[in-house]
């Protein structure tokens, strides 16, 4: 029962003045918070699995209480698709800008050395994102897979523009769109930053690819 003498509180647990809305929109430093825990899970999930590694193991390595990331994450399984999903993002946006170049090659040579690039600069995370894609729960599977599908038509466009330039023989696009993500993603699993350089690698595909 309401105690109409009792103030309502906020999210933070202090008591709203009359009349003052709730707080919709999490404040920055809870949102630099979340991103910090995304962060030490892509570490910890990257060295020992999602399967090994633990709520209690992130919290370990940011000094804190499994407790207290429940105020920011609700699950181990929602921590993973908030992975999973900044890394499809990421790479999304960067694609989204390259897509207004008009030039066909121009385009696609971007696509390519961009997506060797962000794996590049972001190997934990993808080694997470396709090494526990298994444990990822089907209910966050469908919003990936939404955003996949957009990722892969990017490509798709960029495979028919060049084709219809005569800079790339006749094929399925998307098939040539499926190679040219195979060929740009799954460096990761042998690639040494320091040893390995992603610009000359990112070249290299563009040469075998568009000759």
């Amino acid at each position: 029962m309401n105690n109409a003498g009792t103030r309502p509180r906020d999210a933070g647990g202090a008591r709203r003045g009359p009349g003052r809305p709730p707080n919709l929109e999490p404040s920055a430093a809870f949102l630099a918070r979340r991103e910090q825990i995304v962060d030490t899970a892509i570490a910890v999930f990257s060295e020992r699995g999602f399967d090994q590694g633990t709520l209690d193991d992130v919290a370990l390595s940011l000094g804190t209480s499994r407790g207290s990331l429940y105020h920011y994450v609700p699950s181990k399984a929602h921590l993973l698709f908030m992975i999973f999903d900044r890394a499809i993002t990421t790479t999304l946006d960067r694609m989204a800008e390259l897509s207004r170049d008009e030039d066909p090659v121009s385009r696609l040579e971007g696509l390519i050395a961009q997506q060797v690039r962000v794996i590049a600069e972001n190997q934990s995370m993808f080694l997470v994102f396709f090494g526990d894609r298994p444990a990822l729960e089907e209910r966050y599977e469908v919003g990936i897979r939404t955003k996949e599908r957009r990722l892969l038509r990017y490509l798709i466009e960029a495979v028919v523009d060049v084709q219809g330039v005569g800079r790339l023989p006749p094929g399925d696009p998307r098939l040539v769109a499926q190679a040219i993500l195979g060929m740009t993603s799954w460096f990761h699993k042998w690639f040494e930053p320091g040893r390995d350089d992603p610009d000359e690698y990112a070249r290299i595909c563009q040469t075998l690819i568009l000759g």
